[in-house]
């Protein structure tokens, strides 16, 4: 009985130490982390600005990039609901066969939320576009401007288990046959407000959900210097030095690189102005991502 019990004891010791040893290692979604931070992409930035005079940016870490503005692919007179000239498109795609730089289509005139019947008919003809300048260009990477996620600054910043938040994530969905087609995903961040605190929340969202959507492609966001048009008190000012400096950390916290998007006004291409405070905060941002991701931002306080 004696012998018989120590070894039971000793068999219960062990089963504890294996158990201990299990609990205390780490999960393979714990193992997970590190690896996914250690083999995140390269931040990368496009330059897409329409500036007259502007300069080669030689020496910077910047890229070219091309978008397919709707005068290009709608050349003449349409209907808002008809299809651009299949022709047109395939030539476009024949154009940019081989092209090193990533490709993004800027349709807007088809809306992507609203009645079901409709968003399914606008989301197959981007489809059907897509696969046109694929079938040309197979090689090339191909996005849609500020389509997946939708831009919904105000459903977007309501919170996660908010029935608004939940209607603009559901409304995503009905992307999905979109999303699939695209070798990136491209959200805009443009600027609305003033609201520092406010830009960051639904910069963060619109980030996050694109993750969700992009199912492991890049998230590239949008950014513009200047105020969004919408904003009739605003429009068009340049966005602060420092709430720009602020938008650029965000998005290097939050997505794989951003595309510069700009020097288009009232009175077409603007000029190119080297000395601009947006400008010099960017270069110092440009400096900074070529030796080391920048720092969280922490002051997120409305100035």
């Amino acid at each position: 009985m004696m012998r018989r019990s120590r070894i039971g004891w000793i068999k219960l010791l062990m089963a504890g130490l294996i158990l201990v040893g299990t609990l205390g290692r780490p999960s393979p979604a714990d193992t997970a982390a590190p690896a996914s931070v250690a083999d995140r992409r390269p931040f990368v930035v496009f330059d897409a600005t329409l500036y007259k005079n502007k300069p080669s940016f030689a020496g910077y870490p910047i890229r070219p990039i091309t978008l397919l503005y709707e005068a290009r692919l709608f050349p003449g007179k349409h209907a808002a609901t008809a299809m651009p000239p299949e022709q047109t498109v395939r030539s476009i795609g024949k154009e940019l066969s081989g092209a090193s730089q990533p490709v993004i289509i800027d349709i807007e005139r088809w809306p992507l939320k609203g009645n079901p019947q409709v968003v399914k008919e606008n989301v197959g003809k981007l489809v059907t576009i897509l696969s046109w300048i694929k079938a040309e260009a197979p090689n090339i990477q191909v996005g849609a401007y500020g389509t997946v996620p939708l831009n919904d600054y105000w459903r977007a910043i309501r919170g996660l288990a908010s029935k608004e938040h939940q209607a603009w994530q559901q409304d995503n969905d009905r992307l999905d046959e979109l999303a699939a087609q695209l070798d990136a995903l491209y959200p805009s961040l443009y600027t609305f407000y003033p609201d520092r605190q406010g830009w960051v929340t639904y910069a963060v969202a619109q980030l996050t959900e694109a993750r969700r959507k992009a199912n492991g492609k890049p998230v590239y966001a949008f950014l513009w210097p200047q105020y969004h048009e919408s904003n009739a008190k605003l429009r068009l000012q340049p966005v602060e030095p420092e709430y720009w400096e602020l938008q650029l950390n965000t998005v290097s916290q939050h997505a794989d690189g951003l595309v510069i998007w700009g020097g288009w006004g009232d009175r077409g291409a603007e000029s190119w102005n080297e000395e601009a405070p947006w400008w010099q905060v960017t270069k110092r941002f440009l400096n900074q991502i070529r030796s080391s991701p920048p720092d969280r931002p922490t002051d997120l306080t409305a100035r």
